[in-house]
């Protein structure tokens, strides 16, 4: 996002994602395949639509040292906002049939407030809005698979709570053959945006940067297409609008366990980097506060219980620090 991507994700809801993905892949027949051919051995299976999980809601104990850091003027708030783009399972989504927030993202924040003693309401806010809106005073804190970089640091401060890489996802069977960055040059790739993926796909100054690898390897630059949200990039994906994506790990990990037979994850992950949340510069010691009852979480075993919840315990970290940018 991304959202390290996001970076770097309209709340759609998983289902109706997933049943965009039974029309378009069919159930037990031959996936369709984007032009470049393919295996005809490969077959595409039904759809498994599984439940996603529900929300942990932990009740974390307060911590009163890391409470007292909480400066005044947030304290005097009935409500702290919490901006995020519930459109990225399983860090942050709607469920289907419900428009109520679920996710990693969600329950770390619930325990969040928890431990200082604040009520926070998760708000739905598309993905390239969040650091502006914050910066700007909309919003009290910004959850939402937000990469912590140097760049984003000068508009707001982050305390890092996660890590994540990113990934490419392909139609079932990999027709063309993605194996690599360099299997992306002249293909149709898509990526929401805001995203550092999507950056990587169009800008040649980014850390990364796709579009410069295939300008050096005297390739054909992808052909970027940016999105509103994550859902909208697999129903692209999905209807052979795009012949590749590219997200943080995690996202694509839970989009492969939730519809295996119509996506499929192509090569490994790269660029590993931390996640952060977003506050206002502003905000005094409030980032403290939050890096305090961060370490509560993890000292506590909530915080693991709510990563391994989600399934997306690989990318703990042990020590939040706040600005922790790695580029």
């Amino acid at each position: 996002m991304s959202r390290v991507g996001r970076s770097s994700r309209g709340a759609a809801v998983v289902a109706a994602v997933l049943a965009v993905l039974v029309v378009a892949v069919g159930c037990g027949s031959s996936t369709k395949k984007p032009s470049g051919g393919g295996s005809a051995s490969c077959k595409a299976g039904a759809p498994t639509n599984p439940t996603p999980p529900g929300q942990l809601n932990l009740k974390s104990a307060i911590d009163t040292a890391a409470a007292a850091k909480v400066p005044q003027a947030v304290k005097s708030k009935h409500t702290l906002v919490v901006a995020s783009d519930l459109t990225y399972p399983p860090n942050e989504f709607t469920p289907a049939g419900s428009n109520t927030p679920i996710g990693m993202d969600v329950d770390l924040a619930t325990s969040l407030g928890s431990v200082l003693g604040l009520q926070l309401q998760v708000k739905n806010v598309t993905f390239d809005g969040i650091v502006a809106g914050i910066a700007a005073g909309r919003y009290d804190l910004g959850m939402s698979s937000l990469t912590d970089t140097k760049e984003r640091e000068g508009s707001v401060t982050f305390v890092t709570y996660f890590k994540a890489g990113i990934s490419t996802m392909v139609r079932k069977c990999n027709p063309l053959g993605i194996k690599t960055d360099l299997s992306l040059c002249g293909k149709t790739v898509g990526a929401e945006n805001g995203t550092t993926e999507l950056d990587q796909l169009t800008k040649a100054d980014t850390d990364g940067s796709i579009l410069t690898a295939c300008k050096k390897a005297n390739k054909p630059a992808p052909k970027a297409q940016g999105f509103p949200n994550q859902a909208d990039v697999n129903t692209a994906l999905a209807a052979d609008r795009i012949q590749a994506y590219r997200a943080d790990t995690p996202v694509i990990d839970y989009a492969v366990s939730q519809n295996n037979a119509a996506f499929q994850k192509a090569g490994g992950d790269e660029g590993v980097a931390p996640y952060g949340i977003a506050l206002s510069k502003k905000s005094s010691t409030f980032a403290q506060a939050i890096q305090a009852a961060l370490k509560a979480l993890i000292a506590s075993g909530d915080y693991q219980k709510i990563l391994s919840h989600w399934g997306v315990a690989n990318g703990a970290i042990s020590a939040p620090v706040i600005n922790g940018a790695t580029s």
